[in-house]
């Protein structure tokens, strides 16, 4: 047994719902050898309804948080409410068995008013209800969390900075109030926006129906590209614990994660020397621009990626991994299977997971 007492896990399980992607993230830290209440148990995003099992199943097995009845989780987070990210956490909220203290999430009746849509005949009240029968998923999972498990709700917008959790630091980095509200009121979920409401980019380079030869050094790359607008809303935090630093970008884009950087930058937050960055939206290259990436220079940098098997070249995309490799990642995916790293935690006898080396080939852009 290792005598250090301060150890962490984290684990993106495997979401294969009829070969689409999902996020489903496990993360403990504190005493793991001793479990129970001697660590902290977080569930960040939860697939799809079929995961809520997986999860419970992966708690049974390695997390050690069964006692009094109970799995305790000290806390959920859901980054957006698009249903491969929040279903398995409504679902798991529903199970007898669990018990969550805490929950970080966003939700658009709190921060919306009227005066960002064109209708003029709705009112504050009609646009709340309105906005909780759209996003049944997300009011459904906020009203389990607080009426059933009497949880602590914590609002990013409103929370933006440090959440402290023992040794643990959770930094909020995005979305800001407004850049939030920009994003809602551009989704195609809710009414036509006002006229003095921001445009979320909505250029989007595809990629033709071929494949084009990968050569060294000249990957060309979008100026310009967009993905939708709830996916920009994602919550993007920096984990902190012992030395180890996790950037969480949930389905957020370009324009979200300036946003986040932006928020860095003037509050004094580092980032260059994060050690693993979970790239958004199951390694969609639409999400990321350069200027991003070469925000990170450790040594040791490693880009998660959860997706599902057999979509290469969609999610992930070839070309972002040949992108990824060239800028000095180590590049790492579920595709199928648990991606799992730890230190001072038991040993549960798995295999080093193969990194994801450049493709002799990456889908053709349509430029």
């Amino acid at each position: 047994m290792n005598t250090n007492s301060k150890g962490w896990e984290i684990d993106l399980l495997p979401i294969n719902e009829s070969k689409q992607s999902g996020d489903c993230i496990l993360l403990r830290f504190g005493d793991l050898f001793a479990g129970k209440q001697q660590q902290n148990v977080f569930i960040i995003d939860g697939g799809f309804s079929d995961t809520a099992a997986s999860i419970k199943e992966h708690l049974k097995k390695y997390y050690n948080c069964y006692y009094n009845d109970k799995y305790h989780i000290t806390g959920m987070i859901l980054t957006h409410p698009d249903q491969d990210h929040i279903s398995g956490l409504v679902e798991l909220l529903k199970d007898k068995q669990i018990k969550i203290d805490n929950l970080i999430v966003n939700a658009p009746w709190k921060t919306l008013t009227r005066s960002w849509f064109k209708d003029g005949r709705i009112t504050n009240s009609s646009l709340r209800a309105e906005l909780q029968e759209v996003f049944n998923k997300l009011n459904e999972l906020i009203n389990l969390a607080e009426n059933i498990h009497n949880a602590k709700i914590f609002y990013g917008v409103e929370n933006l900075g440090e959440l402290h959790c023992n040794d643990a630091i959770f930094t909020i980095l995005g979305p800001d109030k407004d850049f939030y509200n920009t994003c809602i009121a551009n989704s195609e979920k809710t009414k036509e926006k006002s006229s003095n409401v921001k445009c979320i980019e909505t250029i989007k380079v595809n990629s033709l129906d071929k494949e084009e030869q990968y050569v060294p050094g000249e990957i060309k790359w979008p100026e310009i590209d967009s993905t939708s607008a709830i996916n920009e809303s994602s919550i993007v935090f920096l984990f902190e614990y012992e030395g180890l630093k996790i950037l969480f970008t949930g389905d957020s884009g370009r324009n979200g994660l300036a946003n986040a950087i932006n928020f860095a930058d003037s509050n004094s937050i580092d980032l260059s020397d994060t050690q693993i960055i979970k790239m958004p939206h199951h390694g969609s290259r639409h999400n990321i621009d350069i200027a991003f990436l070469d925000r990170f220079t450790h040594q040791n940098r490693t880009c998660y990626i959860s997706c599902t098997k057999g979509d290469e070249g969609h999610h992930p995309s070839k070309r972002l991994i040949n992108l990824l490799n060239e800028k000095g990642f180590k590049v790492l995916s579920t595709s199928g299977s648990t991606l799992h790293r730890s230190k001072n935690a038991p040993d549960r006898g798995w295999q080093v997971a193969k990194r994801i080396e450049c493709y002799p080939t990456m889908e053709k852009l349509n430029l």
